[in-house]
């Protein structure tokens, strides 16, 4: 049986775990051959601004030369026809284009060149939540449920039709990064049944139609910043104690743990980073307890030590 020619786009920690799973699956490997990897380029991180690849690129070249795989890693900004060209390798020699967060456009002139096109896995119930941030927006609305969607790309942004969805319950005490790992979880799952279809189903795949999503029920999500994290100090004290506001604030620091994490101004006017929280649920009300904290250059240290020494809350 000949094999899918695969590439896969994709940039940080949990696109990374994705490729890792195809790398690794023996049972994946009988039906798929990753020839190409594309990636975000090398960013300076930290205050010392040291060069560093992303979370893809690590896993791709771990994996790059082994025993059973043998493909090509390009890493750079904006891409052309040019950038998906490389030692001879071309997207017009790829059966499938598969994107999990790779964080930048793709021209939609490339659209057509795989056999089966550009396929997005996106992690939330599409059209809800379209956009950079669909993971982190649910858990700051306190919704109960989201899923994965993968979809065939077209001109707009998360706007394709829908190739396979399913759903997943969030539970009340996911923070992100749990988040990111089920949903995962979910779409290699997912991805893996439909690559045993393609074989059987060849013209099913590449001919649709899919399921179009209903556009007019589309929501849509945005690039999260350091300040959508901040919270004003009467706030977070008010949040300790039983109140309506404290569930809002538990959501916004489950959605945005770990980066931009929940942070405030203290009167000093220092500033102090949320890194641990619990929340207390009574049968109306809730409150906060916060566990550990990070002071402006400073350790993190847990709550109760910070506390007795600045005597702030």
């Amino acid at each position: 049986m000949k094999k899918i020619k695969l590439a896969y786009f994709g940039s940080p920690d949990f696109a990374a775990n994705f490729l890792e799973k195809i790398l690794t699956d023996k049972d994946l490997f009988r039906l798929i051959e990753v020839r190409l990897v594309v990636t975000q380029p090398d960013k300076k991180v930290g205050r010392k601004q040291i060069l560093t690849p992303t979370p893809v690129k690590k896993v791709a070249e771990k994996y790059q030369k082994s025993e059973n795989t043998f493909f090509e890693i390009i890493a750079r900004g904006p891409l052309g026809g040019v950038a998906v060209e490389k030692n001879g390798i071309e997207l017009t020699n790829i059966d499938l284009a598969l994107v999990y967060a790779y964080s930048d456009l793709i021209p939609n002139e490339l659209f057509t060149l795989p056999k089966y096109g550009f396929w997005n896995i996106h992690p939330s119930l599409l059209p809800k939540y379209r956009g950079p941030s669909p993971m982190a927006t649910a858990l700051i609305n306190g919704d109960k449920k989201t899923g994965i969607t993968i979809i065939k790309m077209d001109e707009e942004i998360d706007h394709g039709p829908i190739i396979a969805q399913e759903s997943l319950t969030i539970k009340d005490n996911d923070k992100r990064p749990y988040l990111e790992k089920k949903l995962t979880n979910l779409a290699y799952k997912m991805f893996k049944e439909i690559m045993g279809k393609i074989p059987t189903g060849d013209k099913k795949f590449r001919s649709e139609p899919f399921i179009a999503q209903n556009h007019k029920l589309a929501t849509y999500t945005k690039k999260l910043s350091k300040q959508d994290g901040f919270i004003e100090f009467k706030k977070i004290k008010n949040a300790l104690i039983p109140s309506p506001y404290s569930l809002t604030v538990y959501n916004l620091f489950r959605g945005l743990y770990p980066w931009p994490g929940l942070w405030t101004l203290l009167p000093n006017g220092r500033r102090l980073k949320i890194t641990g929280l619990n929340i207390v649920r009574n049968k109306n009300l809730c409150s906060l307890q916060i566990k550990r904290v990070q002071l402006e250059g400073k350790k993190e240290v847990d709550f109760e030590t910070f506390n007795k020494a600045y005597k702030i809350f």
